[in-house]
């Protein structure tokens, strides 16, 4: 006799079996092996500067055999790329670092793993960087993973660590795709050792800039083979594109591919599409988003000064003075929201909303306003009340080492407005303070900024000194 205990029992043994098949569909990438770091903080260890927002941070091997890959058939600007094993031996030792709520009932359900950007020639979590707020406020599970050669070298070069990493390796960047996808499938297969009592709904990738690169790459080709995440964040990609493997070089203006099966968020500075303008060609549709954030640059203030907690403590290296300060668009607010809005994407399956893309003149340049910022995009309050002109590139006169000279020109700058400008615009302090609070409102309905962050901007605007 069918009782509704049974029922309910067997209901649940079939929604069990359900999510297992999931799981398994899902393991096409080899499993990698887990083995617990020191206790003691290691290279870019956040821990410090968490406050009191009650998250643990800990420090993983993963080793194992990576596979390489390399394209087959038609290799087009589309993104529509297949790929194949090229082989499937080489060895490999990386390290990645997890940061998660201690409280399980705290966890949202959502792991982001980053990409970490090699760039400098250290493996620095720029993502982490833009986004930490969000994360530590709304409950997200963190990992941070190193996939490319040059990250793994930088770091063993660094005295104060020892031979904390003396054994990792990575032969070459093109086991980099495998690295991540194994980096899913331990979240998954070995959770309770990556993340303690933690238990994942739902994995969600990220990268910035040759890291968004990467994982265009890994998006269009890699992705549909080991379906290893649940969504992907690409943040500050350039339109070249990066090789599959040897012999598998993707041309460059290449978009996400239209027929994504998992959802997948372009987010681009002003900077990313005036350098790279053929990202912008990239479609909206049920599964790909494309934003544009209007006056911000490739790594601004606010991301420069989170950097610089870390590198200046473990590398020795803090952004440099430029010509001029660095952009100070609080361009990390909408992050915060693209991240909001791919969880709600993977887990719900409602869309983020589609925004409109920057304007351009008939050169393709991107129009300016009467106060020298960009016309179009995603409108923060910021450039929608402005109190300067935000550029996306920053330059100085002065010899700079390469880091220096990147980080100005990548930093942006900001030209404040002259005092009589400033009084013209905005009359009173009451002025200035109404006017903004009515665009910050705007941006969170039009779902471009959370609503602790347009709480945290107007007490920004309330605290300036506008008008001088």
């Amino acid at each position: 006799m069918t009782t509704p205990l049974s029922h309910a029992l067997r209901q649940g043994a079939l929604a069990a079996a359900l999510i297992c098949a999931t799981w398994a569909s899902q393991a096409a990438a080899p499993t990698a092996t887990v083995t617990p770091g020191p206790a003691t903080p290691g290279f870019g260890a956040r821990a410090l500067f968490f406050g009191d927002a009650n998250f643990v941070e800990q420090e993983f091997f993963l080793s194992g055999q990576a596979r390489k890959f390399k394209g087959s058939g038609t290799l087009g600007s589309d993104g529509k790329w297949s790929a194949t094993v090229a082989s499937s031996n080489t060895p490999y030792n990386t390290v990645a670092i997890v940061r998660r709520p201690v409280d399980p009932a705290k966890f949202n359900g959502i792991v982001i793993v980053e990409w970490l950007n090699v760039s400098t020639g250290y493996p620095l979590d720029v993502d982490w960087g833009m986004a930490h707020e969000a994360i530590l406020r709304e409950g997200y599970a963190y990992v941070g993973v190193n996939v490319q050669k040059v990250g793994v070298t930088g770091v063993q070069k660094l005295k104060q660590f020892g031979d904390r990493y003396a054994n990792t390796s990575i032969p070459d960047d093109d086991i980099s795709y495998d690295v991540f996808s194994q980096t899913a499938q331990a979240l998954r297969d070995q959770a309770s050792e990556l993340l303690g009592p933690l238990k994942p709904t739902k994995i969600i990738a990220s990268g910035h800039s040759q890291s968004a690169m990467r994982l265009t790459t890994y998006a269009n080709a890699i992705q549909p083979l080991d379906k290893a995440y649940d969504g992907i964040l690409i943040h500050g990609r350039a339109g070249t594109g990066v090789r599959i493997g040897e012999g598998s070089t993707v041309p460059s203006g290449s978009v996400v591919r239209a027929d994504t099966q998992v959802p997948v968020f372009v987010l681009q500075s002003e900077m990313d599409v005036s350098f790279g303008p053929s990202t912008s060609k990239q479609p909206d549709n049920a599964k790909v988003r494309h934003w544009e954030v209007a006056g911000t640059s490739h790594a601004d203030q606010y991301l420069l000064d989170n950097i610089g907690e870390v590198s200046g403590r473990d590398v020795g290296w803090t952004p440099p003075g430029c010509g001029s300060p660095y952009n100070a668009m609080p361009f990390y607010m909408a992050q915060n929201a693209a991240i909001h809005h791919l969880k709600t994407w993977v887990t719900a399956g409602t869309a983020p909303p589609v925004a409109p893309r920057m304007a351009r003149d008939w050169l393709g340049f991107i129009k300016k306003d009467a106060h020298g910022n960009a016309v179009g995009g995603v409108r923060l309050p910021d450039i929608e009340v402005p109190i300067a002109k935000y550029g996306f590139a920053n330059f100085t006169t002065g010899s700079l080492a390469f880091l220096d000279l990147f980080a100005c020109v990548a930093g942006g700058n900001t030209t404040t407005f002259k005092a009589d400008k400033l009084k013209t615009l905005y009359p009173t302090h009451a002025d200035y303070v109404s006017l903004y609070k009515a665009a910050a409102d705007e941006a969170v309905a039009k779902g471009y900024i959370r609503p602790a962050d347009r709480d945290s901007a107007v007490k920004r605007a309330q605290a300036a000194a506008v008008p001088q």
